[in-house]
């Protein structure tokens, strides 16, 4: 393949995403070219596109250089995804093996849903063992969930005059934005950009409506227990606002949202005043969840479509676990169970 043309058509298919640069081999023909061009493009994530793209051409430059002539799905054998998981193995840590190898894996199931292979070579294959408590985010344990929980509790039930005393707004805030983190799972930034009118309540069981990284879009249903006790602070603390307002602000006047940053220092900040050592930050409570719900034996496919994961095996990295069912996840959260007794 050129350098030129045929990466080119391939970026403009995708948006120009800078992410798709050329597999750099005149071995690489138009027909593999429309194939990873039809695949990444059935993903509406732009990250997702980038970091798929960049796994693939890894996989298709270590077959150039193993002298593998690639002209199609239909090309990839079992011994070529074999030797690139064995090269990942060696080169990269369990987590970036795992991740990079997923792509691969994702593109052979959808060469052969798409019948352009007579079957899933990769089907079988598994990925590296990851290594619990090596990864970046640190999951709160139960225990330890439990006391925070409690501690806020009782800051909040005791906070009486949110309006007229700093302290007590401050208590109202930290209960109400970890409890919702804790709940749902969401991303920090996810929390941050809901909207008054995201709270929906309207139906037969409420729901919040978000969006995901990408601009995909997520209503995840959510427990009585938390709608209760959002709509107690919208009509305490957020009375003066209107439906296009952040939910979350720093006072009831406020049309400014909180910031990722703030976010950050309250959960850090809550954490080690409750005696937790390790570093927690919001994406803490995200992980938190999975671990809640993977005891609680909710089904993985459950806890990756409450989380909003594109790939399940995001998920598993959180948890290390496949089942699959389908229900709301988020009702089976037992957070509201820890703060009894």
């Amino acid at each position: 393949m050129a350098t030129g043309d045929k990466c080119y058509n391939l970026n403009q298919s995708l948006n120009s995403t800078q992410a798709l640069l050329p597999l750099n081999s005149q071995k690489t023909t138009e027909k593999i070219e429309k194939e990873l061009t039809q695949f990444l493009g059935s993903f509406t994530s732009k990250n997702t596109q980038e970091n798929y793209a960049r796994s693939l051409r890894g996989f298709f430059q270590f077959c150039n250089k193993k002298g593998e002539m690639i002209l199609s799905a239909s090309c990839i054998e079992r011994f070529h995804v074999d030797a690139w998981k064995r090269e990942l193995i060696q080169v990269s840590p369990p987590q970036t093996a795992a991740n990079k190898l997923s792509a691969l894996l994702s593109f052979l199931k959808f060469a052969h849903l798409s019948a352009w292979t007579l079957k899933d070579v990769g089907a079988s294959v598994r990925l590296p063992r990851l290594q619990t408590g090596k990864g970046k985010t640190e999951a709160l344990s139960e225990i330890e969930l439990t006391r925070i929980l409690k501690s806020l509790s009782t800051s909040f039930k005791l906070a009486i005059d949110p309006m007229g005393n700093p302290k007590h707004k401050k208590a109202w805030l930290r209960y109400v934005t970890f409890i919702t983190l804790c709940s749902i799972g969401m991303r920090a930034t996810e929390l941050v950009s809901l909207k008054i009118r995201d709270l929906d309540l309207s139906g037969q069981h409420p729901r919040l409506h978000l969006k995901l990284k990408g601009g995909m879009l997520h209503a995840p249903l959510i427990s009585l227990e938390l709608a209760n006790i959002l709509k107690l602070y919208l009509v305490t603390l957020r009375f003066a606002a209107n439906e296009n307002d952040p939910l979350f602000a720093l006072t009831p006047y406020s049309n400014k949202p909180l910031s990722r940053e703030y976010l950050a220092r309250l959960v850090k900040g809550i954490a080690k005043e409750n005696g937790v050592s390790k570093e927690i930050s919001p994406h803490s409570c995200r992980a938190t969840v999975a671990s809640l719900l993977h005891k609680e034996n909710v089904p993985i496919g459950e806890i990756q479509e409450l989380l909003g994961h594109r790939s399940i095996i995001t998920t598993m990295s959180y948890i290390r676990k496949i089942e699959e069912e389908s229900q709301s996840a988020a009702r089976k959260n037992p957070i509201f169970k820890l703060m009894e007794g």
